[in-house]
C-alpha cells in the first residue's frame, strides 16, 4: 500500500488567490465531511469558494438513486449557476471531506459582476469549463457499457486526482466505490466486480481505501471499445 502522507502531501492544495477574494468580502465557514452545504431546489442565497476539502455535487435520479455530477476543489466555486441566474440550486452539495469555504451572499455577487469586469470575464471563464464538464460526462453515460464507463471515468479523473507514483497512478482515497458508482451511473455491487475483475488482470491495485492505476493504456483500450 502507497505511503498514505506521500498522498496527503501530494493532494495539498494552495489556497485560492481568486478574483472574488479581491472584489467582495465573504464569511468563512467549515463543514465536516458529509455536511450539507445545500440541497437541490434551496433558494441560491450563497455562492462558496472551495478553499481547502472537496465538495460533491449529485442529483436525485426518478428511481431514487443519486447521481454524482461534479467534485469542486480547491479554488472552484460551489453554486454559481444558480447564483448567477437567480433560479433554485439545480444539486445538492455535499461535503467529501472536511471543507473549509468562504461564502459570499447572493446580492454581494452580482453586483461584483457589474462593476469589475476582470471577474465577469472570469466567471464566465468557469461557466464555460463547467459547460465542457457537463459534455464530458453527458458522453460518458450515454456509453452502454458499463466497463466503458467506468474505464472512462477512471481517466477522466486522472488529471485532477491522479498522483503518478513507482507502483501507478493512485486515486484520491477519498472516492469510495459508491461514489466511482455514482458518476458512472451503476450500481455499486457492478463496480465492485469490475473492478476486482481488473485487478485481477493487472490493471489497477485495489487497496481498501486506494486505487492504483497501473495499466492506463488498457483502461483507454476498454474505454474505446465497441
Amino acid at each position: 500500500m502507497v505511503n498514505a502522507t506521500t498522498i496527503k502531501q501530494g493532494f495539498a492544495r494552495s489556497k485560492s488567490s481568486h478574483p472574488l477574494l479581491r472584489s467582495i468580502s465573504g464569511t468563512p465557514k467549515t463543514y465536516r465531511k458529509g455536511e450539507i452545504l445545500f440541497i437541490e431546489g434551496d433558494p441560491p442565497q450563497w455562492l462558496f469558494l472551495i478553499q481547502q476539502g472537496k465538495v460533491v455535487l449529485s442529483k436525485n435520479l426518478p428511481n431514487g438513486n443519486k447521481t454524482i455530477v461534479s467534485v469542486r476543489v480547491s479554488g472552484e466555486l460551489v453554486g454559481e449557476v444558480a447564483v448567477f441566474d437567480g433560479r433554485p440550486y439545480d444539486t445538492d452539495a455535499i461535503a467529501l471531506t472536511d471543507v473549509h469555504v468562504i461564502r459570499f451572499p447572493r446580492s454581494a455577487f452580482l453586483y461584483a459582476l457589474r462593476t469589475d469586469p476582470a471577474l465577469a470575464e472570469q466567471i464566465i471563464a468557469d461557466l464555460a469549463l463547467r459547460l465542457r464538464q457537463a459534455q464530458e460526462t453527458i458522453c460518458l453515460l450515454s456509453t452502454q457499457r458499463v466497463e466503458k464507463r467506468l474505464a472512462a471515468l477512471l481517466l477522466m479523473l486522472i488529471p485532477r486526482f491522479g498522483i503518478r507514483t513507482e507502483e501507478g497512478i493512485i486515486l484520491d482515497s477519498s472516492f469510495s466505490r459508491y461514489d466511482l458508482a455514482a458518476m458512472a451511473g451503476t450500481t455499486v455491487e457492478t463496480t465492485v466486480r469490475t473492478l476486482s475483475a481488473w485487478a485481477q488482470d493487472g490493471i489497477i491495485k485495489k487497496y481498501r481505501r486506494q486505487i492504483v492505476i497501473v495499466d492506463a493504456k488498457k483502461l483507454a483500450q476498454i474505454a474505446k471499445e465497441s
